[in-house]
């Protein structure tokens, strides 16, 4: 039997216009000892024959159909029969550089890690950008450092919530239980890595990006609506990760971080929904739900300085819009992103929030 290094878990859906890429990154990899796991969740293209051709050609492709599950479902079932001494997780429209999993290995490997982050080159209104993770580079963090620093993180931005950008050593992930939440829609990542990190003794973050993400946008344009991400936003605020995960923070630290994460992304939500191909009517009463609903009115009130430390005039604008409770000024808000987004302006904006951030 092959002892893998590391086996990458690809989790797969419709995904026949991307499936080429991804496998051609994979399969080229200057590491060789790896295994491949496709799992075909319920497709109902051609992704399937797709995998079983290169599958044919290179037997290190392991191809597990199933019925659709979710993407959760999918990763902890390519978990359960992964063997390599790593596992890595790949989106099946991404791809990697060739030298992906062997700088990511032999660093995981030489300093004995549980946890190895790397940077994103991160696919963004037509180009690419690297995406830092906020951290030092090539220093190991123990597990005060972790969770005096890290946990803190996760439970307030973005920042480390993907896990395609890092390997976790498989014996540490089955030791600990830790699987992704087979229940949620949104966010699955960050509740997979609050419990990978709470469990960790030794992570490093590596001056180097590998792993290309690429921002496909979604045929489904009403997903946001249908799917009601406010209300798995709302679900996850209340959600006692501190309880259910053992997290050692403070009460009071716990609510505040909870509380920033969840304004951040009535943020991002009132900016995403305000660009969906639908009917006006219908995605400015769904804002207007988010924007003045009781429990974002009080957490952004309590916590307004907090929550606006580091961001720009978007952010600020918003802001204003909740607390002073002006639905006149939201729709001017969301009419004036509707008409003007477009991936130059959008990209602007980004510079204008940049350079307006308070260090």
């Amino acid at each position: 039997m092959t002892a893998y290094k590391v086996s990458i878990v690809i989790p797969v859906y419709n995904a026949k216009d991307y499936l080429h890429d991804c496998l051609k990154s994979v399969l080229d990899q200057t590491l060789s000892d790896c295994e491949f796991i496709f799992i075909n969740d319920g497709s109902t293209d051609n992704s399937f024959e797709i995998i079983e051709l290169y599958q044919k050609k290179d037997n290190r492709i392991k191809l597990l159909n199933q019925v659709n599950k979710g993407i959760s479902g999918a990763r902890n079932a390519g978990i359960e029969i992964a063997t390599g001494e790593y596992i890595g997780f790949l989106d099946n429209d991404d791809f990697l550089k060739k030298d992906f999993l062997e700088n990511l290995y032999n660093n995981a490997k030489q300093h004995d890690l549980d946890i190895l982050i790397s940077k994103t080159i991160l696919g963004r209104d037509g180009k690419y950008i690297i995406k830092y993770s906020g951290f030092d580079v090539n220093t190991i963090f123990n597990q005060d450092f972790i969770q005096d620093q890290i946990i803190p993180n996760l439970l307030k931005v973005e920042d480390l919530f993907a896990v395609w950008n890092k390997i976790y050593k498989r014996t540490f992930i089955n030791k600990n239980n830790i699987r992704f939440p087979e229940s949620r829609v949104i966010e699955e990542d960050n509740i997979f890595n609050i419990q990978a990190f709470n469990k960790a003794e030794r992570v490093l973050f590596i001056d180097y990006a590998g792993y290309y993400y690429r921002d496909v946008a979604d045929s489904k344009s009403r997903q946001i609506l249908e799917n009601d991400y406010f209300s798995k936003a709302l679900e996850k605020y209340y959600f006692d990760y501190k309880t259910e995960y053992s997290l050692s923070i403070l009460d009071a630290e716990f609510e505040k971080l909870k509380a920033i994460r969840f304004i951040q992304r009535i943020f991002y939500l009132v900016y995403k929904c305000s660009v969906l191909k639908v009917p006006f009517k219908e995605k400015r009463d769904y804002i207007k739900h988010m924007v003045f609903h009781e429990k974002v009115y009080e957490l952004s009130k309590k916590y307004t300085e907090e929550i606006l430390k580091d961001k720009g005039v978007y952010e600020k604008m918003v802001l204003k819009i909740i607390i002073n409770k002006t639905p006149n000024l939201l729709v001017l808000l969301i009419l004036s992103i509707q008409i003007g987004y477009h991936p130059r302006i959008s990209e602007t904006i980004r510079r204008i929030n940049k350079l307006t951030k308070k260090h």
